[in-house]
């Protein structure tokens, strides 16, 4: 995935904005990252690729990695359906475990956006 300072130019709803925007990792405890979720936080940095994670005002959306037309997002959930715990600090990740519709999430930033993910967590809260 390309790296670049603001995500892609995608397609909202009508009447629909952005709140938050993140990079990094949104991954099932069970799931296919478990190991190296275990290996971040034993090292304390951040292992391989990050996505674009956007709030917005009525869905939590997951950019695709090579977002195409019609096809942009990995991961949409409705935003009442997603609550946030708070995050946990370990070296230079962040961690925040989410309750989603498919089940427990867990998401990996980099701790130098503490003010993105703290709004993000009061956001879900809200």
């Amino acid at each position: 995935m390309p790296s670049r300072s603001h995500p892609p130019d995608i397609p909202l709803e009508l009447g629909e904005f952005t709140e938050v925007v993140l990079r990094g990792r949104l991954t099932a405890p069970d799931g296919g990252g478990r190991i190296t979720a275990r290996a971040e936080r034993f090292i304390g940095h951040r292992l391989g690729m990050s996505r674009w994670i956007l709030l917005t005002s009525h869905r939590l959306l997951v950019v695709a990695p090579f977002p195409r037309e019609g096809d942009w997002f990995d991961v949409v959930w409705d935003r009442r359906e997603v609550k946030a715990s708070q995050g946990v600090k370990h070296g230079d990740v962040i961690r925040v475990q989410l309750t989603t519709p498919a089940g427990p999430q867990v998401l990996r930033v980099p701790a130098k956006v503490r003010s993105e993910v703290s709004r993000f967590i009061k956001a879900l809260r809200r």
